[in-house]
């Protein structure tokens, strides 16, 4: 008996590790999920005023604490941002995305654009409603880190209890399996730019991932048909929220349709 298991144990210890690893990785940063679907408007009297909304939607275990450094940018650009929070652990992406015309419903008539700028799932989300749902004055939308061709990360931790425990239903939408929402819904009809996190090297921040990565998502697995503008900034995938460069490519994106050269 001893001898079975010593000789399963190294088969078992390099899944384990990469699946700690992993798991560890995509949670960096995480805040409490806020467990209700909220949605804060900011506004500023700014130099420049602006008409145009701005809808910020968070990623997966988040909350919208992580993009309050990013609303308080574009509010003082003279936006107005709705910091839209949702349970990602505990609705399908299709309920978030219900959740989410609802609130956009709720923005005042007129002549104003919505803009959209998404984190990780969040972008996921933003794509399955602009696909379900009509928006007639939509802008433009700023995605960053998106598995917009599904998580190979995903794919591979969701094999584990741990992972759907934590993660849920949307996590599992996400794993780019085929007939996922990655896979079967189009690109957005509108101009839209990505920012990816990664280290610019042929290998990135998590050594079980190909490419070059940003610890949860590949390079490569962000980009999608008919993006307007790229660009790979260095950075860890939750971390990216805070970062000044990546916040001045936002601006810059929503402002002229291009990042920062």
């Amino acid at each position: 008996m001893n001898t079975t298991g010593t000789s399963i144990l190294p088969l078992l210890q390099p899944a384990c590790v990469c699946a700690a690893v992993s798991l560890s990785l995509l949670c960096a940063g995480c805040d409490v999920d806020e467990g209700a679907v909220t949605a804060k408007k900011s506004g500023t009297t700014a130099v420049r005023k602006s008409r145009d909304y701005v809808v910020l939607l968070h990623g997966i275990s988040r909350s919208p604490r992580s993009m309050r450094r990013i609303e308080t940018a574009l509010a003082a650009q003279g936006y107005s941002v709705i910091n839209f929070g949702y349970p990602s652990t505990r609705e399908s992406i299709e309920e978030i995305a219900a959740n989410l015309h609802m609130t956009i419903g709720g923005i005042p008539p007129g002549k104003s654009r919505i803009h959209f700028v998404t984190h990780s799932l969040g972008s996921i989300v933003v794509r399955y409603y602009l696909h379900r749902y009509r928006t007639p004055r939509l802008g433009r939308i700023v995605m960053i880190a998106p598995p917009n061709r599904g998580s190979q990360l995903a794919r591979h931790l969701s094999r584990w209890k741990a992972y759907r425990q934590v993660f849920g239903r949307a996590g599992e939408e996400v794993t780019g399996a085929p007939g996922t929402i990655p896979q079967v819904i189009p690109p957005p009809k509108a101009e839209f730019g990505i920012i990816a996190g990664g280290l610019g090297f042929p290998l990135g921040l998590n050594p079980f991932l190909p490419g070059d990565n940003d610890g949860t998502v590949s390079v490569e697995e962000t980009k999608l048909p008919g993006m307007k503008d790229f660009i790979l900034l260095r950075g860890q995938h939750s971390l990216l929220l805070l970062q000044g460069d990546v916040i001045r490519n936002i601006v810059q994106f929503l402002k002229e349709g291009c990042f920062i050269r």
